[in-house]
């Protein structure tokens, strides 16, 4: 549990001084190396491509060039929303502030576009699972660490927040007596009980690629079944009723990825009702999975009853041991909400729910591969490589050697973005950084091409249009410049070792001409080489520990003695054309997160 420091403890005279911070000058010449000069164009690069796609796909009232009308049963907005995902997060992190200011404006037109189209209703997705809002979502949380004082999407965050914590009565999907989530599909009209073919209209036609939810559906042996809805033999039905009675109902582990979405909410007000809410949550999932032996189960019915609807098996659920990727989507959502819980208490043991998850199936692993699924006909079967994602994960928040252990099991394979990064800042892979720059830089060259080449008819573009074309790679800069973990698509919010603020300009992100590099991460403690590649022109940053200050730094080594911080901010100056690294030794998750900027909080 988070354990408010001692120096919030002082009397509030002092929690008042204006930028009580310790100052360090870096005023060492240094030659800009390759990866600043990377890092800086490829900033200023996704500046101008993210103005060139609003401009191309956006219509003057902040709503798409897309479809006059769309019905696409449960399919939500998730893609559209999603498709801006990188703008207020680019800002965030040293990008311009008009992407951000865009990127509020397009929020609202589609908002108001996709409740005319009947999938929005009161600015939420009506109904729609947690893999799927997770998607679109993703994009909101940024919109909190570019600007914590927009009243309207504060006021948003607290108002989707009650619709999953029990306090908004007109949206009940989570019982608060058995701890759960009350359907799979769930949003703004609250829990969706029964599903209907119309619900999987177009999804039906993906579904053909997949195989069968369940073995036993009678008259289908196919997954061609979903696309045969003859009135003489009803296949497509037959699978959306067989689904609905066994899965529509009761908690799946999907819905953990709902816990950045309360987080959020946390973060701009610091309520403990969320944190609370949070732990009870994630807390049911746990409790759930040890009485299981170990092994979270996939569905759990209203009444509280695992396998209640799935003939009492703890596979068979909406997303879980079963479906497609199996096995690897309850890790992520236990990755997700792990790592929330970890943020929001302090209390590293939430990673053994993730962890135990994919060691389960380590442990079952032939020829070098897990199996992903699990059905009482085929016991463990679908063999597949493991995806790097969640040990490099594990590892980044624990800093353990366990986990270090299982990176390094998955091989050396440098060109995987997760395993050059996370051997990067192990001190190998010295020429990671510009390399990976580098391939940004071809990326959104890449994606210009085709928005400049842009011809076609908005009536007859796809769901994820925008999603497959948003020039706005921000993967690496948020690795490097902040030793971050991405912002996985499907729900995640950002987790990393520092933050920057720019004072002069009172944004956040790093300063103009201002270069950031991670270079090690050791335990509680980091490395940063920052540069000044401005000749001429000195420049300022604050530097804090934390996506959200819950770090603490307590001492910077840098070029001398040791200077003493003891703080989860510091300020850093740095003359025209210098630069030097730093190694700041400090504790984390030890204070409050807050999306507060530094000039407007007390200091910790």
């Amino acid at each position: 549990m988070y354990r408010p420091p001692i120096l919030l403890l002082l009397a509030p005279a002092l929690l008042c001084a204006a930028e009580p911070w310790v100052t360090i000058d870096i005023d060492t010449p240094q030659t800009p190396p390759d990866w600043a000069l990377l890092e800086r164009q490829l900033i200023d690069t996704m500046d101008r491509a993210g103005e060139e796609f609003v401009k191309t796909y956006a219509k003057p009232d902040g709503t798409l060039r897309w479809k006059e009308r769309y019905e696409g049963g449960m399919n939500s907005s998730d893609d559209a929303y999603e498709g801006f995902r990188g703008f207020s997060l680019h800002h965030a992190l040293g990008g311009s502030k008009k992407l951000d200011t865009l990127h509020r404006w397009v929020w609202e037109g589609i908002t108001r576009q996709f409740t005319r189209y009947g999938q929005i209703y009161r600015e939420f997705d009506s109904n729609w699972d947690w893999m799927h809002h997770g998607e679109g979502y993703v994009s909101f949380y940024p919109l909190g660490l570019a600007d914590p004082y927009d009243g309207k999407f504060r006021d948003r965050s607290e108002r989707f927040a009650a619709m999953y914590t029990g306090e908004d009565a007109a949206s009940p999907n989570y019982d608060p007596k058995l701890k759960l989530i009350r359907a799979v599909m769930n949003g703004s009209r609250g829990p969706k009980m029964e599903w209907t073919k119309r619900d999987w209209i177009p999804t039906n036609a993906n579904l053909v690629y997949y195989h069968l939810p369940f073995d036993d559906i009678p008259g289908v042996t196919s997954s061609t079944g979903w696309i045969n809805d003859s009135p003489d033999d009803d296949q497509f039905g037959r699978i959306v009723k067989t689904m609905s009675d066994r899965m529509a109902r009761g908690d799946v582990p999907i819905n953990l990825t709902v816990t950045p979405l309360i987080a959020n909410a946390y973060l701009y007000t610091g309520d403990q009702k969320y944190v609370r809410w949070i732990e009870d949550y994630v807390g049911a999932w746990r409790d759930r999975t040890d009485q299981n032996n170990g092994i979270t189960p996939d569905n759990v019915g209203l009444s509280g009853k695992v396998g209640e609807y799935t003939g009492g098996h703890w596979w068979g659920g909406y997303y879980g041991w079963k479906w497609v990727r199996g096995g690897m989507d309850i890790v992520l959502a236990w990755l997700t909400a792990a790592k929330v819980a970890v943020l929001m208490t302090g209390d590293r043991d939430w990673l053994e729910m993730p962890r135990s998850q994919l060691a389960l199936m380590q442990d079952k692993a032939r020829d070098g591969k897990i199996p992903t699924r699990y059905d009482g006909n085929s016991g463990w079967h679908r063999f597949a490589a493991e995806p790097p994602y969640a040990a490099v994960n594990l590892w980044a928040v624990s800093q353990s050697e366990q986990d270090w252990r299982r990176v390094e099991a998955l091989g050396n394979n440098l060109d995987d973005p997760d395993l050059g990064w996370a051997h990067f800042v192990r001190g190998d892979n010295p020429g990671h950084p510009a390399k990976a720059f580098r391939r940004d830089l071809e990326f959104v060259a890449e994606k210009m091409r085709h928005i400049r080449n842009e011809h076609g008819d908005p009536e007859t573009w796809y769901d994820a249009k925008w999603l497959a074309l948003e020039p706005m790679p921000t993967d690496n800069l948020v690795r490097l410049t902040i030793g971050g973990l991405p912002v996985q698509k499907r729900g995640e919010m950002l987790h990393s070792r520092l933050r920057y603020f720019d004072p002069e300009r009172r944004e956040p992100g790093l300063p103009p001409d201002v270069a950031a590099l991670v270079k090690r991460i050791d335990g509680d403690d980091v490395e940063v080489e920052l540069v000044n590649t401005n000749a001429i022109e000195d420049r300022r940053l604050l530097l804090q520990a934390g996506a959200y200050g819950e770090h603490q730094a307590l001492e910077i080594r840098h070029a001398g003695a040791p200077v003493v911080v003891n703080s989860n901010v510091l300020e850093v100056r740095l003359a025209a054309g210098c630069g030097s690294v730093l190694t700041i030794k400090g504790r984390r998750y030890v204070n409050k997160p807050s999306y507060d900027f530094p000039w407007r909080r007390a200091p910790q």
